[in-house]
């Protein structure tokens, strides 16, 4: 059975658990990989979460070294970009970032530099709606320390301060316009370890691929350490990911699943991580234009072929909303989305599971089907939403009553456009470690 991957509203929880060795420490696990290699799994507490690791090369000395060089890449981004008090520690860089003077340049590393500059890039394409310098408004709504309710003038002022307030130089320094500025790593710091680590690994000789799962994002590199062969295990092509999206309701409940290929895919969501103040929720992804939480519609997934464009896109295209989420990534090759929502009255009194709609982008067609009765695959159009396109098309209505009845439907969703129709197929953009086209430039 191939590795399922269990997407819920704001995070990606493995169906079938790997043996991993170890409640805490990382530890390896050793066994045979493709072709005679040898496959390690680590596992590990990173950046608040849990990290599992999973590296296949041509013997087993070259594929613990090569482990062992990827944790010291995650390890490394946790210190640089980590803004949470260390006692005893030194701040790390960004922290130290958030500590300098208004007005005053800063030199940052190259990484550093790199990872701002990315994230920044994605918060112009997305219109604001992801922002790296968001760290007031999480500031103001307390969401590192149980919630609270602002004044407007709190929001309006935590709002002012983010945005362009951060200028990023072409000679790798930057400079905060304002003090009350801060960077908060939450909405691309597990992408840009992800990136990092795979970017290591895929210069090491004698890596056959590798897997990374953080915190629920996950990437794959070259083929997947659990292929058998050029068409995988179980009929999976070499170096994909297998994913079961989840009922945004009821997280524990797969009700669709993609076959994608390697990249990243990352997802988020309000279901779990709101706080509750004065009886009231409040959900953990602001809209940085705003300065107020995202209404919550479900859960949004999105796959790019870099992991930190990943991270940054599935917030921002959270807070964009379902419809225009869509419209944008139908719009830049190199991302795509599915867009998870109930169908059950929120006061609904019937027991059991209810019924989820999922809405995809074009690249996404013949590679999701659906897990559950009640699950209905629509995919998103050229007229500007997915109801509209489902009612003017009798053959799209049919694929989505066909869809309702359970999971045979993966080769019956239909793309109305050829993939150059979006100037690349989703198959060929694979994460380059690096070296890839950002979908956010």
């Amino acid at each position: 059975m191939p590795r399922s991957i269990l997407t819920s509203a704001f995070a990606l929880l493995l169906t079938a658990a790997p043996s991993v060795v170890g409640p805490v420490a990382a530890r390896a696990a050793v066994e045979g990989g493709p072709g005679g290699g040898a496959t390690v799994e680590r596992s590990l507490l990173l950046m608040g979460t849990r990290a599992v690791l999973r590296v296949t090369a041509v013997d087993r000395q070259a594929a613990l070294g090569a482990s062992e060089a990827a944790i010291d890449m995650l390890e490394r981004a946790e210190t640089r970009l980590s803004t949470w008090p260390r006692p005893g520690r030194e701040p790390g860089e960004l922290a130290r970032l958030n500590q300098a003077p208004a007005g005053r340049p800063v030199a940052l590393s190259p990484a550093l530099a790199d990872e701002l500059g990315r994230a920044e890039a994605c918060r112009r394409v997305t219109g604001g709606a992801f922002d790296p310098a968001v760290g007031a408004l999480v500031a103001a709504w307390g969401l590192r320390s149980g919630g609270r309710l602002p004044s407007a003038e709190e929001v309006d002022r935590a709002r002012r301060a983010s945005g362009e307030a951060l200028e990023i130089r072409p000679d790798g320094t930057a400079v905060r316009a304002s003090e009350a500025l801060r960077i908060d790593e939450g909405g691309f710091g597990k992408g840009a370890g992800i990136d990092a680590a795979l970017a290591v690994l895929d210069g090491l000789p004698g890596v056959l691929g590798a897997e990374i799962d953080l915190g629920g994002q996950i990437a794959v590199l070259g083929p997947s350490p659990h292929a058998m062969g050029p068409a995988g295990l179980g009929g999976r092509p070499a170096g994909s990911i297998d994913v079961a999206l989840a009922d945004p309701a009821e997280r524990s409940r797969p009700v669709a699943r993609l076959d994608l290929p390697a990249g990243s895919v990352a997802t988020s969501g309000n279901s779990e991580r709101g706080v509750v103040v004065d009886g009231k929720r409040i959900g953990h992804l602001l809209d940085p234009r705003t300065g107020r939480p995202a209404p919550d519609f479900g859960s949004l997934t999105v796959w790019a072929g870099r992991a930190l464009e990943a991270d940054c896109l599935a917030t921002g295209l959270y807070v964009l909303g379902p419809e225009r989420a869509l419209a944008w990534a139908e719009a830049h090759p190199g991302v795509e989305v599915a867009i998870a929502r109930s169908t059950r009255p929120a006061r609904s009194a019937v027991a059991g599971p209810g019924g989820v709609r999922i809405t995809i982008t074009s690249g996404l067609a013949g590679r999701i089907s659906a897990l559950s009765e009640g699950t209905s695959i629509e995919l998103w159009g050229a007229l500007g939403s997915s109801e509209e396109l489902m009612e003017s098309s009798p053959a799209k209505a049919g694929m989505k009553a066909g869809a309702e009845v359970g999971s045979s439907v993966a080769s019956e969703v239909p793309n109305p456009r050829s993939p150059s129709d979006r100037g690349q197929s989703v198959s060929a953009l694979v994460h380059a470690s690096g070296t890839g086209r950002s979908p956010c430039q």
